[in-house]
């Protein structure tokens, strides 16, 4: 535009969102993870009923889950209690890292399966990391314990989330599974919820969403090597065994299928569930924060 000035582009800085490293803390290892953490929510008198929500790929999906609960608690919609969001993901990485969120999100890969066919990682450990160096070190700069406390991951992430559940749920209270990578190790964690016989008494007490784009298939215009893989993977078929899995189970979980959305994408609509839930009102006494749920399967059009 004539007449107009331009000025040096200088990098946006969002002042709700601090960034910190945080190491591992083990004997001999050099990891470090990057943390994006938000803090919003109500009055001091609530702090007894704070939430916190870890949010898996925090590089990429850490600033919009921040955006939505202050967005949120902002409106006003409804009172929330102080809460806090925080994203983990890895110095130095603009959105992923293929190899470190492997290591993190995946189990060790069970015996008989071929390690030249299948990737394997270190889930239990990044578990115990989440347990007993994240969540202290949160609450000693809070100042406070969180009283609830949620998971929300994506792909590998969404695995991740639903192997915690069933291995060592900790203190997490609510799970977000969001197109779990079911595929993995040729199906085996289908396969343990499927030999699980303590599932209901598992996660009793816990909310569990599950949730999938539509369009997580072959889709017209797709090539060749992209429908292979859709039909190899089987997203949508494996997420419906898992529902039904966990229905014929007694386990109170809700999924949702997100019309016009495919993998990529469906992670946004998904993280307004869990800010939704993040922001939400303390249940009453007695009650748990998810004893309201009902085991539905749901489309919701976006």
């Amino acid at each position: 535009m004539e007449g107009a000035t331009v000025h040096e582009a200088r990098a946006l800085c969002l002042p709700f969102v601090q960034v910190h490293e945080l190491r591992d803390g083990a004997a001999g290892s050099d990891r470090c993870w990057q943390l994006l953490v938000s803090h919003a929510g109500g009055p001091t008198e609530t702090a007894s009923a704070r939430r916190l929500l870890v949010v898996l790929d925090g590089n990429l999906n850490a600033v919009p889950a921040a955006l939505m609960q202050h967005t949120r608690v902002e409106r006003g919609l409804p009172p929330s209690p102080p809460c806090t969001v925080v994203g983990v993901g890895y110095p130095g990485v603009r959105f992923h890292d293929r190899e470190q969120r492997a290591r993190d999100f995946l189990p060790a890969l069970p015996p008989g399966l071929d390690g030249a066919a299948w990737q394997s990682g270190q889930a239990d450990a990044f578990s115990a990391f989440l347990d007993t160096r994240l969540l202290p070190w949160l609450e000693a700069q809070q100042g406070c314990r969180y009283a609830e406390v949620g998971l929300f991951g994506h792909s590998f992430g969404g695995l991740f989330s639903l192997y915690k559940l069933l291995n060592a749920p900790g203190r997490f209270s609510a799970f977000f599974s969001i197109s779990p990578s079911l595929w993995w190790a040729d199906g085996w964690l289908l396969a343990q919820v499927a030999q699980r016989d303590d599932l209901a008494r598992r996660c009793e007490g816990r909310r569990l969403y599950l949730g999938i784009g539509a369009d997580e298939k072959a889709m017209p215009g797709d090539d060749a090597q992209r429908s292979a893989l859709h039909q190899e993977r089987d997203l949508q078929g494996r997420f419906a065994r898992l529902v039904a899995l966990l229905r014929s189970q007694g386990v109170c979980a809700q999924a949702e299928t997100f019309a016009g959305e495919d993998h990529g994408s469906v992670v946004y609509p998904a993280m307004a569930r869990a800010v939704r839930w993040l922001t939400g009102p303390s249940p009453p006494p007695g009650q748990t924060g998810h004893d309201h749920d009902k085991n539905i399967d749901r489309t919701t059009p976006q």
